[in-house]
C-alpha cells in the first residue's frame, strides 16, 4: 500500500506542471468536445483528460504490469505510432443514413527501462474515453493493472463498496473525503462542479480477472483486479472506459456496446430463437417451489402474457414416490404443461455445490446439466453464486453463454459482478444480477441512484414490481416505496429478462395490470428530464413505436413537472398512475400534447406512470 500512495503522489502536483512538460500530446475526439493529454511526468506514463475546458480527470497513471516488470513507469521512450484517426460508421437509429464521426483513435508506444515495449490503444469519443493496454508475450505471463483515476477537487461521487456480488448501498463522499482503504464495484459516478457527469468502469471483460476501484487517496482511485491473469501471447486488457456527460448523455452512452466484440459466430448471424418479456417468480411471494405451485404459476403467466415462469432453488430435489419420478422428470412434466400455454420455463442453478447438489464449475458438469436441460424442455437457466470477477469466471460466463447457445438456452447470471458488454457479443445472456435488488427490500433512497450509476454498465436482474403488503417469511419487500413508484420502476430498470417480484394473483386484480404488464422490455428511444438528480428523483420518457411511457421515481414528496415538448406534432391519449393516500394509487385517463407541462406531486419513496398514445383520426 505503501508503494501505491507513493504513485499517488507524484501525480498530485498541479494541472499546469503536467502540461508544461515538452513530451506530451494533446488528442481530440471527433468534435473536440473531449481531449486527452498524454505525456511523461518524471519518466512515469500518464494522461488526463478534459470535457471543453474542464478537466474530467487530472494527471493520473498509465501502469502496468507483466511478471515483474512494471509498464509505465522508468518509460525511456515514448512515440505515438497512430496520431488520431477518425472512425466513422452508420447510425443505428435515426431518419437519415449519413456516416457520422464515432471516435479517433490513438496508439502510444513506450519502452520501459527494462527494454520491454508496450502499447496504449485510446478510443476518444464525444461522450468519453476507452482505452486499453497490449503486449506480446510468448510465455505465460502474470498481469496486474495499477491505473490511477485522479480527481479534481469539490466533485461528488457515488460509489458501492460490495465486490463480491455487487449488491452494495451506493453512498456518496467528496473528493478530497474518498474513505481510504474502500474497494469500490465500478461504475462509479462522479458529478463536477459545473454540473456535468462522468462514470469510471470498464467494457470488453472475457479471460481477464475484473477491474475494481481502490481508494488509494482522498482524491482517486487506482485499478486492482480481483485475483491474478496469467495469458500468453497477444495480450489485450480489457477496455477502461470514463463516460462523460449530463445524465441524458450518460444513461445514452454506448462506449461499452462500442469496445464490445460483434455477435458470435456461433449464432450464425441468427438471434431470432432469443425471447425476452416478463417473468413471474416465486421466491419473495411466500409461495413454495413445488410442482404443483409452479403450474400455478404457469397458469398465471398464460392469463398475464408473461412468456416466462422462473422455478427458483428447490426444483433438484422433487420426486414423486407414488409414481417413482425423480426431479427432472418432474420438471419435463412441468415444461410439457407449460409449452401447452404458451410459457416457458426458466430454472435456477448454483454454480458451487450446494445443499447437497453437485456444482457445475467443471466444464463437463456443465455440459451434463445443459444437456439434461435440454432434454426436459428447458428454455433458460439463472445461474447464481459466483460472487467473484476473477479470470476464470469471467472465462466461465463466456464458454457458458457459448455452450447455451447450442442448447437454445438464455442465461442469467445472480451473484455475479458488473456486466461489461458481454451480451452485446452473447444476447442469449438476456439479464444478470450485480445490483441490490428486491431481494434486500426496495429503498427509495437507492433506486434514485442506481440508473445513473449501476444502470449505466448495462441489463440488472433487480426483480421490480413488489405490490402487496407481505410476501417470504411475511416481509413487506416494497420497503418504504409506493405502489406508484413499484410500477415506474418497471419502466426505468432496465432489463431484457424482466423479472416480477410479486404476486401474480394480485397483479390480475390490480386495476392497471393492462398498463404495467405492457410495459416494453427495450426501447427504441429514452430522454432523462429534468428535474432528474442523483438521489433525489428519476425522470425519463422512453418511447418503443410510437408510444411514449414517461416514468417518475423520487425519494422524498415533491412536485415534478414534465415537459412534453419531446412528443412529435400530434394529440395523445394518457393514462396516468400516480400516487394515492394509503397503499394503493390512482388511475386516470387525458388527452395531452407538446405544448402541456403535467405537474404531478409524488408522496415520500413515490413516483408515476404516464403511457401516452397517438390518437389516430
Amino acid at each position: 500500500m505503501k508503494k501505491v500512495f507513493t504513485i499517488m503522489a507524484m501525480l498530485l502536483p498541479c494541472i499546469v506542471s503536467f502540461a508544461a512538460e515538452q513530451n506530451y500530446q494533446t488528442f481530440y475526439s471527433p468534435s473536440k468536445k473531449i481531449s486527452i493529454q498524454i505525456g511523461l511526468k518524471e519518466n512515469s506514463l500518464q494522461y488526463a483528460v478534459q470535457y471543453k475546458s474542464e478537466y474530467i480527470i487530472i494527471p493520473s497513471a498509465l501502469c502496468w504490469t507483466a511478471n515483474n516488470d512494471t509498464l509505465g513507469n522508468h518509460i525511456t521512450t515514448l512515440s505515438f505510432l497512430n496520431k488520431g484517426n477518425t472512425v466513422s460508421r452508420y447510425p443505428t437509429r435515426g431518419a437519415h443514413n449519413e456516416a457520422y464521426n464515432r471516435y479517433r483513435t490513438v496508439i502510444a508506444k513506450a519502452t520501459s527501462q527494462s527494454g520491454q515495449d508496450f502499447l496504449v490503444e485510446f478510443r476518444i469519443y464525444d461522450s468519453g474515453i476507452a482505452f486499453r493496454y497490449l503486449l506480446s508475450q510468448e510465455k505465460m505471463t502474470d498481469i496486474n493493472d495499477l491505473t490511477t483515476f485522479c480527481l479534481p477537487p469539490k466533485c461528488q461521487t457515488w460509489l458501492q463498496d460490495n465486490i463480491v456480488s455487487y449488491e452494495g448501498l451506493y453512498k456518496s463522499y467528496r473528493t478530497g473525503e474518498l474513505p481510504p482503504s474502500v474497494v469500490a464495484g465500478p461504475p462509479v459516478t462522479i458529478e463536477y462542479p459545473s454540473g456535468i457527469y462522468a462514470v469510471i468502469t470498464e467494457g470488453g471483460l472475457s479471460n481477464f480477472a475484473g477491474m475494481e476501484l481502490s481508494v488509494v487517496s482522498p482524491g482517486g482511485f487506482q485499478a486492482r483486479l480481483d485475483g491474478c491473469t496469467r495469458l500468453a501471447g497477444s495480450i489485450a486488457t480489457p477496455w477502461r472506459i470514463i463516460m462523460v456527460g449530463s445524465l441524458n448523455e450518460l444513461v445514452n452512452n454506448d462506449i461499452i456496446s462500442d469496445v464490445s466484440d460483434a455477435l458470435s459466430p456461433v449464432f450464425k448471424g441468427n438471434t431470432d430463437w432469443i425471447q425476452t418479456g416478463n417473468c413471474l417468480w416465486s421466491w419473495l411471494t411466500g409461495y413454495d417451489v413445488t410442482p404443483a405451485e409452479m403450474k400455478k404459476f404457469v397458469d398465471w403467466a398464460a392469463e398475464l402474457h408473461a412468456p416466462y415462469v422462473l422455478v427458483d432453488e428447490g426444483w433438484s430435489h422433487w420426486k414423486e414416490t407414488t409414481r417413482n419420478l425423480d426431479a427432472w422428470q418432474l420438471l419435463a412434466e412441468l415444461t410439457s404443461y407449460a409449452s401447452g400455454k404458451g410459457v416457458k420455463i426458466v430454472m435456477w442453478k448454483s454454480y458451487p455445490k450446494r445443499k447437497g447438489i453437485e456444482s457445475i464449475a467443471l466444464p463437463e458438469k456443465r455440459r451434463e446439466f445443459f444437456l439434461r436441460c435440454k432434454e426436459a424442455g428447458v428454455s433458460g437457466v439463472k445461474l447464481d453464486f459466483f460472487n467473484s470477477e476473477s479470470q476464470d469466471i469471467t472465462r466461465y460466463y463466456e464458454e457458458t453463454l457459448k455452450e447455451a447457445v447450442e442448447m437454445g438456452l438464455v442465461v442469467i447470471f445472480h451473484g455475479s459482478n458488473k456486466p461489461t458488454g458481454l451480451e452485446y457479443t452473447y444476447p442469449n445472456e438476456i439479464s444478470r444480477e450485480g445490483i441490490r435488488g428486491m431481494e434486500s427490500g426496495a429503498d427509495a433512497a437507492q433506486n434514485v441512484i442506481t440508473p445513473f450509476t449501476r444502470f449505466l454498465s448495462g441489463h440488472a436482474d433487480y426483480t421490480p414490481l413488489f405490490l402487496g403488503n407481505t410476501g417470504r417469511n411475511g416481509r413487506n419487500w416494497k420497503g418504504n416505496t409506493t405502489e406508484a413508484h413499484q410500477i415506474a420502476s418497471t419502466a426505468i430498470f432496465f432489463s431484457p429478462f424482466r423479472c416480477y417480484s410479486g404476486r401474480p394473483d394480485e397483479y390480475i386484480l390490480h386495476p392497471a395490470k393492462d398498463i404495467f404488464l405492457d410495459i416494453p422490455v427495450a426501447w427504441d428511444e429514452t430522454i432523462v428530464l429534468p428535474p432528474s438528480e442523483i438521489g433525489s428523483c428519476v425522470l425519463m420518457a422512453r418511447r418503443k413505436g410510437e408510444t411514449w411511457y414517461v416514468a417518475a421515481l423520487s425519494s422524498q414528496a415533491q412536485s415534478i413537472t414534465v415537459d412534453l415538448s419531446f412528443l412529435s406534432h400530434k394529440k395523445y391519449e394518457a393514462t396516468l398512475i400516480q400516487d394515492a393516500e394509503g397503499t394503493t394509487c390512482t388511475i386516470t385517463n387525458a388527452v395531452f400534447s407538446r405544448r402541456d407541462n403535467v405537474d404531478i406531486k409524488t408522496h415520500n419513496g413515490g413516483g408515476f406512470l404516464i403511457k401516452l398514445e397517438p390518437i389516430r383520426r
